[in-house]
This record gives C-alpha cells, structure tokens and sequence, in this order.
C-alpha cells in the first residue's frame, strides 16, 4: 500500500505545499528520497522570483532543494543534498538552531531571517518562511527569499503578492481556503476544483459543510476547534460533484491574508487507503476469531527491548487477565517465564538461543501454571526468528486435552497390545491342542482306508473318507486361521527366492488335478512366453495362486472351465485366475477378499466357506508389495487377477 503525505508552508501571505507521491520522507536518511513531486512547485517558485525553498530534517541535514537556491548560492544540487544547514548558516547561532526551530514555529515566529554563506564566500540575507511537518516524519519546509538590499516594506509587498496565488493555484495538491466564522470556502486552486467535479465560481459559491457529509453544526465546531488548538489534522468524509462520497484526509492551519484569519486546507483522497485499513481490520478480526476458535494464540519477543506482544487467545491459554492486555499491550519475558513451570524454563531459554544464534526451529512443548484458576495445562509452541528486526514471532496452542487424548489412546494401545500377545498365545496354545488330534484322526483314518486292520464295507469305506476329509479341512481351516493371525500381528516373513513362473503355475495345476477331475473342469495354464523367472516368496507364490484356482472350481459348475494366464507387464508378472462359473453381483465384489463373509447369494448355502482362502491370498500378494483386484459378471463367471513385482535378480 502506498503512503501518501504533505507538507505545507503556511505563514502569513505565504503558502507553499509540497506532496509526497509515494513514499514518506525518512528524515533521518542521508540521502534525499527522489519521491517528493517538486517539479511543479519548483517551476512556480523559479518562475515567480523566489529565491528557493529548502527540505530538512529535524537533524538539519537537507532533503530537497529547488534550482533557484542552487543558483543563488554557488552549490550544485548534488552538493547540497550532502550537506547540513550548520555548513551553509553564517550567523553565530548555527550550532543550535535546528533544536529551537521547532519552538519557535510553535511560538509563532516562523518568519524570521538567516545569513548564507555561497560557495565563493559571498553573504546573503535570506527572509524564512518554515513550518514544521509532523506527519509521517517531522521535517522542516523553508521558504527563501534574497532580501540583500531590500528594506522591509519592499519585502512584506513581495510576499504578499504573486507568491501565494502561484503557489496555492497551480500546485497539484487539492487545496481550500476556509473561512472559519461563516464556513464558506474563500478560494479553491485548479486541483480542487478538477476533485471535485465543480467549477471555480461554483466552489467559492459553497459552505464547506455542503461538501462535507457532517451536519453544518459540526464542521463548524470541528473549524474552531482546529483555530483554537492550533490543530492541523482531520479525517473527513467528502462529497463530489457526481455524488461520490470520498474519505480524505485534510490538514488545515490557521493562515491570516489582509487582517482576515482563514484556514487554510490541503486535502487528499484516502478511500483507497481506509478500504485497505478496513479489510486489515477484518483481517485481524477473522485472525482473532480464528485463534479463538482454534485455541492458537501469537506472540513476539522484541529482543531488543525484551518485550512481548501476545494475541488476546495468548493472554487466554496463559491465563492473564485480558484486560491487562487492553490497557498495557505488552509484557515482559520475565511475565511469561512465570508462568512456565520452573523445570521447563531452561530448557526454553536455550531453544530460543538454538533458534537465535544457529536456527534451529524452535518447536517445544512445556508445562505451565496458569496464575487465573491454578491449571496446570500441557503447551506447543512454534517460532521462527525474524532477523531484519532482531525479533521472534511464534504461535502457542493449549494441547492439554489432546494429551489426555494421545495418554488415552496410548494406554488403550497398551491394553491391545496385551489382548494380542494374549491371543497369540491361546492361538498357538490351540493349535497344538487341536493339530495333534486332528492329526491322529487323519492319521488313523488313512490306515483304516488301507484295510492294514481288514477289509471295509462300502458304508464303511463312505464314512472313514468323510471322517478324513472332515479332519483335513479342519486342520486347513486351522493352518489358514494361524497364517493369517501371523500377517496381521506382522510376523510373516516371505523367503525370498528366485524361481520359474511357469515351473510354479505347473505345480498349482497339477495340485488342482484332483478337484477339478471331480467337476469334471478343465484347467488350462497359459504363461507368456516373455515371463521368465521371479524373485519372490515360492511357497506363498503358489498358496495364492492354489487359493485362487481351488475358489474358481469351487465355484463353477461341472465341465466347466478355468483358465490360467501369467504374463509380464511394467517390471509386474501379472497372474489371472478365470472361469465360468457363476459370477459375483456388484455388491459381493467388496466382500470377496474378507475372512469369514458370506456372500449374500443364492449359492451361500451350497457352497459353504469361510473366506479365509481369498483373504490369505489378498495378504501375500500386498506383503510382496503387490495389489488383487477381481472382475465379475452374473452368469458369466469371474476373473481373480494378482500382480507381483518381479523384483532385484542376482
């Protein structure tokens, strides 16, 4: 955002304003800002006889100077900018008067003499004409006249005449005289007019308080006010001609022209400026809101005073009264340390030097002891150093009941933890009990089948192989329940290996065999003749691709078909189970590869299972950091696809 500003030199007949276009004037630069728009006052101030105006800061060095004061004094401009007014001044005062300039305008003597010494020696009387301008950085604007050989009367004519109507008519600067006892407007220069839509004769025909949008009774108080307190700066809201409503800002000083008291106004437009200052407002208000809501307060550490400035959420979470912040603003270190639980504070102390010194982030958590109620609360705090102005600037968040929460959750995960091993140990527990009948049962019925003991009837012969095969799922149900407690515990470990796909699929096929005869399904194998070998775990290799094949048969109906394919793709084999059985609805696709679901079908029933079988598969392939997916239609059969990464050979 721009910063605007004006000077102006207001004494008795003599006015002269000089704007700043864009940047204010840094008194205290040793350089002069090339902002300031002289051209125009410097054109009316050659062009009328004035010997030269001057800019200075309070410290005395010059800023600006006009062609004029060049010529009559010897120096370039470039000289002058270098210089002080102590190396031009003459008079025996020099020393100290710029410290009683500014008490001299303010006693109203800002109309006085000064001898200049040019370059080449020569003396010259100058009559002064200054003013002291406070906003944005005091400076000192001088107006000079040669009065070497005039006498006084010859001077007091001379600054009464040409000088103030060039310098008020053609200055840029939107000016107004004012007359403070009836309101009207005495004068208006070209830039006022232009402003405000109106012409010359309609200006000087209207009260200010047609243009300004405050009641009559107020701009009048508002005038006599500023004549009394000798008070230069106002911010008004004015009326243009196209009934535009404008915020400006106007600085008026009290002016006398021929025994007649006037003010005298420069106005220039600030609506640009408020609409800004008012969304920084809403900014900060949604800011203070936000922080609020969110219970994250901001603060800073001016390390060159030691003083803390702190969000009202900061004054908040740390417990201090929030009126304290409306009446002192700031806080010292010391205020804050208080409040931090002694064993946390060197521990502070020494991020914010870390921070300071070798930057390294400051991101602490500490305990405090609010001074309101006697909470202890848990805090995090954040900061990042900020260099240009030696200061800190961070935010603080009250993490007391999201510690509560994480302590909850920890102890919770305790507990699971504990529930786990506990499971680990009745399933290993239980599979020893159950394996080691289980096998005797299988055992024990394999031998009767051999007729070791004597010959069997047919009904005998029926119901040994059903207690057989009744053992054996049992004990595959009991394998695949511990394999998959071992994946999701994450003590599954693969074996890597390198191997032949196609020596792999052949294995599967032939295990398959005995199903599929039963079916009377015909298993084909197809592997691309690209697809070499693979590193990967053999053993869970093929229990994914037995799983998928043994679901296609289970599932589809006799002299049907299932169809192996292994390709390579992208660095991935690629491996499709399909067959022609009797396909999956949309909404079963999502419950294929989850243990112990039921497909909601009308096959549930004769095809009972657990699920355990594609779950497994689903495992193995994502612990080869692989993916499974299916593709289905009703009455059209399946088709199970699993990719794996080749993986590193050698």
């Amino acid at each position: 955002m721009k910063k605007e500003g004006k000077c102006s030199v207001l004494n008795g007949g003599d006015v002269c304003s000089v704007r700043t276009n864009e940047d204010s004037v840094d008194c205290d630069s040793s350089s002069v800002s090339n902002e300031f728009d002289t051209d125009s006052c410097n054109e009316d101030v050659m062009e009328h006889g004035i010997d030269g105006y001057l800019c200075i800061s309070m410290h005395g060095q010059i800023l600006d100077v006009n062609e004029a004061y060049c010529q009559l004094i010897g120096y370039s401009r470039a000289e002058l900018l270098g210089m002080t007014l102590k190396d031009l001044d003459a008079s025996d005062h020099r020393d100290d008067f710029v410290d009683t300039l500014p008490d001299l305008i303010k006693q109203s003597k800002d109309r006085f003499e000064l001898t200049h010494r040019s370059k080449d020696g020569r003396l010259f009387n100058l009559e002064v004409s200054a003013t002291c301008v406070e906003s944005p950085n005091k400076l000192f604007i001088f107006i000079l006249k040669d009065i070497t050989g005039i006498n006084r009367a010859d001077k007091l004519i001379q600054v009464n005449g040409d000088t103030y109507r060039s310098l008020f008519k053609h200055n840029k600067a939107v000016m107004l005289l004012i007359d403070p006892e009836n309101s009207d407007i005495i004068d208006a220069n070209i830039a006022a007019c232009a402003y405000y839509g109106w012409s010359q004769d309609e200006m000087t025909g209207k009260k200010i308080y047609e243009i300004n949008i405050l009641s009559s009774e107020k701009v009048q108080a508002e005038m006599q006010k500023a004549v009394r307190e000798k008070r230069n700066y106002f911010i008004f809201r004015h009326r243009l001609a196209n009934g535009d409503i404008r915020d400006v800002e106007v600085y008026s000083s009290p002016v006398t022209v021929d025994s007649k008291n006037l003010l005298y106004s420069v106005i220039h437009d600030i609506t640009e400026r408020k609409l800004a200052e008012d969304e920084l407002k809403t900014r900060e208000m949604q800011l203070r809101t936000a922080q609020k809501i969110g219970h994250v307060g901001s603060w800073s550490i001016d390390l060159n005073s030691g003083e803390v400035f702190a969000s009202e959420e900061a004054f908040r979470i740390y417990g201090l009264d929030v009126k304290t912040l409306m009446d002192v603003k700031t806080l010292i270190i010391d205020d804050i340390q208080k409040v931090t639980l002694p064993e946390y504070r060197p521990m502070m102390n020494e991020a914010l030097k870390s921070l300071i010194r070798e930057r390294i982030p400051y991101d602490i958590q500490f305990k405090i002891k609010r001074p309101n109620d006697g909470a202890i609360r848990d805090i995090h705090s954040i900061a990042e150093y900020y260099a240009a102005r030696n200061s800190v600037v961070g935010t603080i968040e009250d993490i007391s009941e999201r510690k509560k929460a994480e302590d909850t959750l920890l102890h919770a995960k305790m507990v699971a933890e504990a529930a786990n091993r506990s499971k680990d140990e009745f399933m290993a527990t239980m599979s020893h009990e159950l394996k080691t009948p289980l096998t005797s049962v299988i055992g024990f019925s394999d031998i009767l089948l051999d007729e070791g003991f004597g010959v069997l009837d047919e009904r005998q012969v029926r119901y040994v192989n059903h207690i057989s095969d009744a053992g054996k799922h049992l004990l595959k149900l009991i394998n695949d329940v511990l394999d998959l407690s071992k994946v999701e515990a994450g003590k599954m470990e693969l074996q890597y290996e390198i191997f032949s796909v196609s020596d792999a699929v052949d294995e599967v096929q032939t295990l398959l065999s005995p199903l599929s005869m039963n079916k009377h399904i015909k298993v084909d194998a197809k592997v691309d003749s690209q697809v070499d070998t693979i590193n990967a775990d053999r053993i869970k290799f093929k229990q994914i691709l037995y799983n998928l094949g043994s679901n296609a048969i289970k599932f589809t109906h006799e002299n049907g078909y299932v169809t192996i394919d292994a390709r390579c793709s992208d660095g991935v084999i690629l491996v499709s189970v399909k067959d022609t059985g009797f396909g999956i609805s949309d909404e079963d696709l999502d419950k294929r590869f989850h243990p112990f679901k039921q497909l909601n079908s009308y096959l549930t029933n004769e095809y009972v299972g657990t699920g355990l079988g594609l779950a497994l598969a689903k495992k193995f392939v994502e612990l080869h950091e692989g993916r499974i997916w299916v593709e289905s239609k009703v009455g059209e059969g399946s088709t199970f696809t699993f990719s794996i990464p080749v993986g590193k050979m050698g």
